[in-house]
């Protein structure tokens, strides 16, 4: 992995990395869906900095829509929508543009070889699937393929879309508080949190019904900040049981990543350097 910088554009941070004499190199900083594309230009430039190497390629994970791999169709982080990998590298060294999640495809696909059909969900601010399936990865017409938060769901309130009932910054928005905030009322087992973290679990359990009814997968793997909130992937798999026809559910092997934190990072490293064609 020498020579090559993953780095992991995200909504609420962004990490980026490399890989030297098998030690990671790497450093991380706050962003916000409001973050300058200037800013997050400065971070890298200051990244690239501290390496002891002059770049071969870099991978950036984009959270939104990413048209091929060269531009930024749609982000909710709305300075990135239209921007191009130029900004970036100003001819310095190539760099490739993919959509998070598929990134983070990428990554676990070494890490399940054996797995026929491969779907990898991130449950962070928001919620999005990436699908692997017999040696080819599910994109869609214009590679937009994914966007498992945007799905409509049914609630007691009415239709709404996933990612505001089970998407990170859905349930800040329901706690009316920060994430460390709702991290210490979860410790604390705050009655109001914990059913509101029961209830984000729930409905992502009924998507994790939808997914492996749709796409019959042998494993899943869950990564993202919001699934390691206390109660949401019980609450989720319990479910998901519940409504599974239970031969579909019983094949599939539902797990973690092996490196949660630098998942998406080191699949956009994987990206560039292997030169994949998605």
């Amino acid at each position: 992995m020498s020579n090559y910088v993953g780095v992991d554009i995200g909504c609420t941070k962004m990490y980026f990395c490399a890989v030297v004499d098998n030690h990671y190199i790497e450093k991380r900083a706050l962003t916000g869906l409001d973050c300058p594309k200037e800013r997050i230009k400065e971070e890298l430039e200051a990244f690239l900095k501290e390496l002891p190497f002059t770049p071969e390629g870099i991978g950036m994970a984009i959270p939104g829509l990413v048209k091929g791999d060269y531009m930024v169709e749609l982000s909710d982080m709305s300075d990135l929508t239209g921007v191009t990998v130029d900004y970036f590298s100003e001819g310095r060294f190539p760099i490739r543009f993919i959509n998070d999640v598929k990134a983070a495809t990428v990554c676990e696909i070494s890490n399940h070889p054996d797995s026929d059909t491969l779907a990898v969900i991130m449950a962070g601010s928001g919620l999005a699937i990436g699908v692997y399936s017999k040696g080819k990865m599910i994109t869609g017409a214009h590679g937009f393929a994914g966007e498992l938060g945007y799905c409509v769901i049914q609630t007691e309130d009415g239709p709404t879309v996933l990612d505001d009932v089970s998407g990170g910054m859905g349930i800040l928005r329901l706690a009316q508080c920060d994430a460390p905030t709702l991290l210490s009322r979860l410790e604390n087992n705050d009655p109001s949190a914990t059913a509101l973290i029961a209830k984000a679990g729930h409905y992502f359990g009924l998507a994790l019904t939808n997914i492996i009814h749709l796409f019959n997968p042998d494993t899943i793997v869950i990564g993202g900040s919001t699934s390691t909130y206390t109660g949401y992937l019980e609450h989720a798999l319990s479910t998901a049981s519940q409504y599974t026809l239970k031969d579909m559910y019983t094949a599939c092997t539902i797990t973690t990543p092996k490196d949660l934190k630098r998942i998406v990072a080191l699949g956009a490293l994987e990206y560039i350097k292997s030169g994949l064609i998605l």
